[in-house]
């Protein structure tokens, strides 16, 4: 996910890596308000109001430039977004801008640069077909989905810790997600809720 419009590289790029990751579409010819009024409503659901109402919203689906739809424009620096549809849960997220910059990069399957720590918000939880592979489109064989409860995530500069937090996403704690990898980060359950698997 890019700031406001990507670059024609990383256009190519979500379009071919990003599809898969995270579900990105190509827009239909023509979308109806509902379901854009829909895909908003889904995407504030991922962080608390105070952050989602005046969030930037956009589409997982992208134009024929290559740039995310913005559904709604917003004031205060997050960016949301709706469900990704290939995956088996409701997980629209909302992050903040070292949040996207990390994304720019993952979707480019770049090394990501970060220098400050970033916030991103997952409160209607998610799932992940991999807690080991941040490329991994399905879980591996004998395995099932990563399925977290809602949570908050934290991308810190340098390598996390393994002797901090666990790498156990079954443990019921604060967990490393993609552990040892450039895309590693902190996931922290904001609920008792254990939907992992």
């Amino acid at each position: 996910m890019l700031r406001k419009r990507p670059g024609n590289l990383i256009s190519l790029l979500v379009l071919l890596v990003g599809m898969v990751a995270i579900g990105i579409t190509q827009a239909a010819p023509a979308s109806g308000q509902d379901d854009a009024d829909a895909k908003i409503e889904q995407a504030m659901s991922a962080a608390p109001p105070s952050i989602g109402s005046d969030a930037t919203i956009y589409d997982l689906e992208v134009d024929d430039a290559g740039a995310f739809i913005v559904l709604r424009e917003g004031s205060n620096g997050w960016s949301c977004f709706p469900d990704a549809p290939g995956t088996p849960s409701v997980d629209p997220m909302c992050l903040d801008q070292t949040w996207m910059d990390w994304l720019a990069a993952f979707v480019a399957q770049k090394e990501p640069d970060t220098k400050v720590p970033g916030l991103a918000y997952m409160l209607q939880g998610g799932s992940d077909a991999s807690n080991t592979d941040p490329f991994a489109t399905e879980p591996a064989e004998g395995d099932e989905w990563v399925s977290s409860p809602p949570h908050v995530m934290l991308l810190m500069p340098g390598e996390l810790d393994q002797s901090v937090f666990s790498t156990d996403h079954a443990a019921g704690g604060p967990f490393i997600m993609w552990a040892g990898t450039p895309y590693e980060h902190i996931m922290m359950p904001a609920s008792d809720e254990m939907a992992m698997e």
